[in-house]
C-alpha cells in the first residue's frame, strides 16, 4: 500500500507544485505495513481523487492520508482520505456528484473542466472492493473525499522484521515546518521507528527551542527544514544555526517542493547534510536518517562529504540491495550477472536451490531471483524450503522473483502457490528487470 501511495506522489507531485500547493502524503503509524487487496484498483481511485483535488485547488494544499479504521484477525480496514483547501462544493450538490459527468455547477465546469466519470468509477470500485466511499464539503472550504476498503492481513511471518538502528532511536530530532500537516506526516513516521522528536512551526520557535534544548542538557542532534515558511525560510534558519556556536554540528536536512539549478552546490556550502523533494516517502526520508545518523558529520563546514540527495540515496540503495541470483544454465547466468551490474545492482551466484538455501543460511540478502528448472533442487522446492520457518534460513519473509520460461496460463498461479512474490518471464528484458527490483526494493530497508 506504501508502495501504490508512493507512486501516485511520482506521478502527481510535479502537478501540485507547479500550482504552488504544498503536496503531503500521510500513513498512520497503525497500519499494518503488508496487506493483501487489489493495487490497481487502489491506484486508480487514489488517482482519480488526488487529480481532483489538485485540478480544483489553487492555493495551500491537497493532502493524502490512510488510517487505521478497524481490524480483525485476519483482515484491516483502512480509512484513504484526499482533502484539500480548494473551491469546496455546496451542501446541495453533494449527492449527485458520484454520479456520470455530474459537476457542482456550470461555472466550475467552465473554470476547471468537470470530474467527468472519475468519482462515478471511484464510486464502483471502492464496492467491488467491499468498501464505501464519500465527500465532506463546504462551498468555499475546500473538500476531503474518503473511501473506507477491507483488506486482507498477511501473516507476520511474511514481513522482515525493521530494525532500527540505536544511532537513530537515540537523536533527538526538531521538525520546523510551517504547514501543520506536513509535521504531522514526518511525526508519525518518527513514531513508527521510536524516534524522540519535537516540532515548531517557524524559524524563531525553532531557534528557541533549540537553545532551551543546549541549556537544558538535551540536545537536537537533528534539524528538518521546510524550505517554504513565511517568516524565515528553511536556507535562512539553516544559516543561524551553522553560525550559532552553541548549536555546532546539528545535522540540518532540507526539504523543499520547489528545486532549482544550483541549489545543492549552494546547501552543501552552508553545511546542509540532506537536502530532499517533498513529500518525503517512507523509506528515502528512513534511508537519509539512517545515513546521516550513522556518518560521522560534525565536519560539515568542511564541506569534505557530499550533500544527501534523492538521487544520491536511490543509487546507495541500489548498492546494499544484496541480491541472491539461483540460475543453472551459464549463458543466462553471464547475461543476467552482465544486467545486473548495468543498473547498478551487486548479486551473487548460486547454480541450484540447494546451494541457495545454503547461501541464505549463511547470509542476509535482500531478494532472490529464482529460476525455477535447476537440477539437485529446482526453485520451487527451494522456496518452499525458504518459506519453512523450521529451515535454517536467515530470513523466511525474503522476495522470492520466479524466472521461468514457461509463458502458460496458470504458470504464474503456480509460482505464487510456491511461495514466490512475482513472476519474470524468460527472455527477461532489462527494462522489465529493473522495474521488478525497483518495486520490490521499496518494501525493503536495506541502508
Amino acid at each position: 500500500m506504501r508502495v501504490t501511495i508512493d507512486k501516485i506522489i511520482d506521478l502527481l507531485a510535479v502537478k501540485a507544485h507547479e500550482k504552488g500547493l504544498e503536496f503531503v502524503s500521510m500513513i498512520h503509524h497503525e497500519v499494518p505495513s503488508l496487506l493483501r487487496g487489489d493495487p490497481g484498483r487502489l491506484r486508480q481511485i487514489l488517482m482519480n481523487l488526488v487529480g481532483n483535488s489538485i485540478k480544483f485547488t489553487d492555493t495551500g494544499e491537497v493532502a493524502i492520508r490512510a488510517m487505521l479504521e478497524d481490524e480483525d484477525e485476519t483482515h484491516a480496514t483502512i480509512r484513504f482520505s484526499v482533502t484539500d483547501t480548494g473551491i469546496g462544493i455546496p451542501e446541495d450538490q453533494l449527492d449527485r456528484l458520484f454520479r456520470s459527468f455530474s459537476q457542482a455547477d456550470t461555472s466550475t465546469t467552465r473554470r476547471y473542466g468537470g470530474t467527468g466519470l472519475g468519482l462515478a468509477i471511484s464510486k464502483q470500485l471502492s464496492e467491488l472492493m467491499g468498501g464505501r466511499i464519500g465527500v465532506n464539503s463546504e462551498d468555499g472550504k475546500g473538500a476531503e473525499f474518503w473511501f473506507s476498503v477491507p483488506f486482507e492481513k498477511q501473516p507476520l511471518n511474511n514481513e522482515a522484521p525493521t530494525i532500527v538502528p540505536e544511532s537513530l532511536k537515540e537523536k533527538r530530532i526538531l521538525i520546523v515546518d510551517y504547514n501543520a500537516n506536513s509535521r504531522q506526516a514526518l511525526k508519525e513516521q518518527l513514531k513508527s521507528w521510536g524516534c524522540r522528536f519535537d516540532e515548531a512551526p517557524g524559524g524563531m520557535v525553532a531557534l528557541e527551542k533549540l537553545r532551551e534544548a543546549i541549556t537544558a542538557g538535551d540536545r537536537f542532534e537533528i534539524v528538518i527544514l521546510s524550505m517554504q515558511m513565511p517568516d524565515m525560510t528553511g536556507e535562512m534558519l539553516g544559516r543561524e544555526i551553522v553560525n550559532d556556536q552553541g548549536l555546532q554540528g546539528t545535522i540540518l536536512i532540507l526539504m523543499t517542493s520547489i528545486g532549482n539549478r544550483g541549489d545543492v552546490e549552494r546547501l552543501k556550502k552552508i553545511g546542509f547534510a540532506a537536502y530532499l523533494m517533498k513529500p518525503i516517502k517512507q523509506l528515502q526520508f528512513y534511508n537519509c536518517l539512517v545515513t546521516v545518523t550513522s556518518t560521522k558529520r560534525v565536519s560539515r563546514k568542511e564541506k569534505k562529504e557530499p550533500i544527501i540527495t534523492r538521487h544520491s540515496l536511490e543509487e546507495q540503495q541500489k548498492q546494499q540491495f544484496r541480491i541472491l541470483l539461483v540460475e543453472d544454465n551459464l549463458v543466462n547466468q553471464k547475461v543476467a550477472l552482465r544486467t545486473l551490474t548495468k543498473l547498478g545492482y551487486v548479486a551473487n551466484l548460486a547454480d541450484n536451490g540447494r546451494k541457495a538455501l545454503d547461501m541464505l543460511n549463511e547470509n542476509l540478502y535482500h531478494l532472490v531471483l529464482m529460476d525455477c528448472q535447476m537440477p539437485v533442487m529446482d526453485g520451487y522446492e527451494a522456496t518452499a524450503m525458504i518459506r519453512n520457518q523450521q529451515s535454517e534460513v536467515l530470513n523466511h519473509a525474503i522476495p522470492v522473483i520466479a524466472m521461468t520460461a514457461h509463458a502458460m496460463q496458470g504458470e504464474r498461479e503456480k509460482c505464487i502457490e510456491a511461495g514466490m512474490n512475482d513472476y519474470l518471464t524468460k527472455p527477461i528484458k532489462p527494462e522489465e528487470l529493473s522495474k521488478m527490483l525497483e518495486k520490490w526494493m521499496q518494501h525493503t530497508k536495506c541502508i
